[in-house]
């Protein structure tokens, strides 16, 4: 257990420490202040099955994923994983094998041997290993798009019948939306794949926890701890918790009357928080749990219960969304946690962290509610929303509450978005040099005039992108994004963007720079106009295509890239595969001296207003690197070369010797702010608040055509 230390204020988590790295522990260890260190208090206890564990190990020494000296293929050609447990239980099983070292890992596991796994967190665990398997799926995220996507890949490495089986590594309580899938009866002979389910361990509550509780809390009391946070991560352990705390009557079981805040309560999600209301009359102090860690405290009061709102779990609107036809209400203001507990400090948590409530959590909770159990969510590996199980890889959550409060938790109170965009001084010192801008970008497509529906990229009149910077060093909260003048506008005549190397393809910047509000008035929305010969033509607004991130980077070979990642829609479809986008992609990013002529069809009638200074700039070269103030200037020309995201998202000698991250891992933490940020408002239809257009105007985000 963690000994007890005077001068920082205890948070005492109910919850399994998760291995190799909790990412609670690594969030209070970032502090600046230092002000906090966590205890974990495990409520739940997971034991492995040793002879499960056994004879996974024997199936990989024995050779049963590598083909035998006679030509027959293996036994099993993959691996699935949806859960953390899953990830430690191989962990001691690879490296187990690598102590012992005979027979070599290399010749046993082969290379070829794809690691299925459906989130972030089980991929980054697999990766410590220093496997050289492939990780495939985390961009996944539910155990449906999982299946689908071992489906295809699967039957692209092993074709026809006969192919070898998938070992499947599980709890004792899980769905069976994956084996279902692919073993379907449904499917062609040639197609199914045969899935051995392995469970290797067991959940059941810790007869130790109310004990282990009760000594922590008081013994950090005793030695001056006064003030203490507890975070509740499920209904389990709640009533051994307010028992412990002096905050139950014993005889009728209801909460007592608080003398003091000196122990204040929060709750990762909705369940937990109506939970603790309705079984025992206890309010918490905060909900969720991600406003103690963003500083800021978010009373219950103003959360409905799940069972009030309009809005059933599972839809696209989180519950206590205000509807766009709706009349938008001003942020409160928030109290931080000090100001709860009567202090005078503040936490700055200023550093991106995984400690909101992650789609990894959320899933997790509605393994448990869709099963009826309120078991932990991470013993159900197969579910139709399998991300939940990474919710406990990513954030160390292995209570069932984790998941399920995102559907239905009450929104923040709408986007004005003064609390969007963050400084960081902790993003400031780790941000590579070799960024030169970020931002949000968005990609648009609008048709022909004439086509009402387009049914391929030759419908399309035009594509378009907006990039829409954002301070330097920020990084993004909750809520939409607040309208500015700094966006910028690029037409893509190709319509396509560039897939390889041997796609350049020009944009130009067709407004800049602008307000979204400019966009919406004279861009975004159709209009109609009169020909001699045609009468009236109707011009159709445009189609968002999607939504994500971007950096523009700087190699040390002096050559601009643009980078992005895209987060809306959830799921990329045809439409973004044929307009050239990718989950992640890059693009060599050149600017063409305006002083320079070039081919008649590759020119625009009118030159960018380039100030003398930057024209002086390109030293006579045709073509220079982009620095963000180029972008600025209306027809100003730019070449978009294909690439692979590798070489554009390197670190700098310089960034390494001063231990600054590596490009690609600042676009990760964007990325995964803007998918909590998107979670948080309205899912795909995010985008229409970002743009401050109402979906009933626009198309939605299509991913068919």
């Amino acid at each position: 257990m963690t000994g007890v230390n005077r001068r920082k204020i205890p948070v005492l988590l109910l919850k399994t420490k998760s291995v190799p790295v909790d990412t609670y522990e690594e969030h209070f260890a970032a502090l600046s202040d230092e002000q906090y260190v966590p205890h974990f208090v495990p409520v739940l206890e997971h034991r492995f099955k040793q002879d499960a564990l056994d004879r996974v190990r024997q199936h990989i020494v024995n050779g049963d994923f590598a083909s035998n000296d006679a030509g027959a293929g293996p036994m099993y050609g993959a691996l699935i994983f949806t859960s953390q447990r899953a990830v430690e239980a191989f962990t001691g099983i690879i490296e187990a094998i690598r102590r012992d070292g005979a027979p070599s890992l290399e010749s046993c596991l082969p290379e070829s041997v794809p690691l299925y796994v459906v989130g972030p967190a089980t991929a980054r665990g697999l990766r410590a290993l220093k496997l050289p398997n492939d990780i495939l799926g985390e961009e996944t995220g539910n155990g449906d798009s999982l299946s689908s996507f071992i489906l295809e890949h699967y039957n692209g490495v092993h074709q026809g019948a006969g192919k070898p089986r998938i070992l499947f590594l599980v709890g004792e309580k899980r769905r069976d939306i994956i084996p279902n899938t692919l073993q379907s009866e449904a499917l062609p002979l040639e197609r199914r794949s045969e899935v051995h389910e392995l469970v290797i361990y067991e959940t059941g509550e810790m007869q130790s926890f109310q004990a282990a509780f009760s000594a922590l809390s008081q013994t950090n009391a005793e030695v001056g701890n006064r003030r203490q946070w507890v975070v509740v991560f499920s209904p389990q352990g709640c009533r051994a918790m307010l028992e412990s705390l002096g905050f139950l009557d014993l005889q009728s079981g209801k909460a007592l009357p608080r003398k003091s805040r000196d122990v204040s309560i929060a709750t990762i999600g909705p369940t937990t928080r109506d939970y603790l209301v309705n079984e025992f009359g206890f309010t918490p102090d905060t909900f969720p749990l991600n406003a103690i860690m963003a500083g800021t405290r978010s009373s219950t009061r103003n959360s409905s219960s799940p069972k009030k709102e309009e809005n059933a779990a599972g839809t696209k609107r989180k519950a206590g969304t205000t509807s766009p036809k709706r009349e938008r209400k001003a942020a409160k203001k928030q109290t931080t946690i000090e100001q709860t507990m009567g202090g005078d400090t503040t936490i700055d948590v200023s550093e991106d962290t995984e400690m909101k409530e992650s789609p990894d959590e959320r899933e997790e909770q509605e393994k448990n509610i869709d099963n009826g159990e309120g078991a932990p969510a991470e013993t159900k590996d197969d579910s139709p929303e399998t991300e939940a199980t990474e919710t406990r890889n990513a954030n160390g959550v292995d209570q069932a509450e984790a998941a399920a409060a995102t559907k239905d938790e009450p929104a923040h109170d709408e986007t004005s978005g003064d609390n969007t965009i963050q400084e960081s001084p902790q993003r400031e010192k780790k941000l590579p040099s070799s960024i030169l801008e970020k931002g949000v970008i968005y990609f648009f497509t609008r048709n022909r005039v004439g086509i009402k529906d387009a049914e391929s990229v030759g419908d399309l009149q035009r594509t378009y992108f907006v990039l829409r910077p954002l301070p330097k060093y920020a990084k993004l909260g909750d809520g939409a994004l607040p309208d500015s003048s700094n966006n910028r506008l690029f037409a893509l005549p190709k319509k396509v963007f560039p897939k390889s190397h041997s796609d350049r393809f020009m944009t130009f910047v067709e407004k800049a720079p602008t307000t979204i509000q400019d966009l919406k008035d004279n861009f975004f929305k159709g209009n109609s106009y009169e020909t001699k010969t045609a009468g009236t033509r109707q011009v159709d607004p445009v189609t968002t295509a999607a939504e994500g991130v971007y950096a523009i980077t700087r190699t040390e070979d002096r050559s601009t890239h643009l980078v992005y990642a895209i987060t809306i829609p959830s799921n990329l479809g045809e439409v973004q595969e044929d307009l050239g986008l990718k989950p992640q992609g890059s693009f060599i990013f050149s600017v063409k001296n305006p002083e320079r002529s070039g081919p008649a069809n590759a020119s625009l009638p009118q030159r960018p207003d380039f100030p003398k200074e930057i024209v002086e700039e390109f030293r006579g070269l045709a073509w220079s690197e982009v620095k963000p103030k180029y972008l600025d200037y209306p027809n100003a020309q730019f070449l978009l070369i294909g690439e692979k995201l590798d070489h554009a998202a390197e670190p700098t000698t310089k960034d390494k010797k001063h231990g600054r991250e590596a490009p690609k891992e600042e676009l990760e933490k964007l990325e995964h702010e803007d998918e909590l940020r998107v979670e948080h408002l309205q899912g795909d239809d995010s985008v229409f608040d970002d743009l401050k257009i109402s979906k009933k105007d626009y198309p939605k985000v299509p991913t068919t055509w």
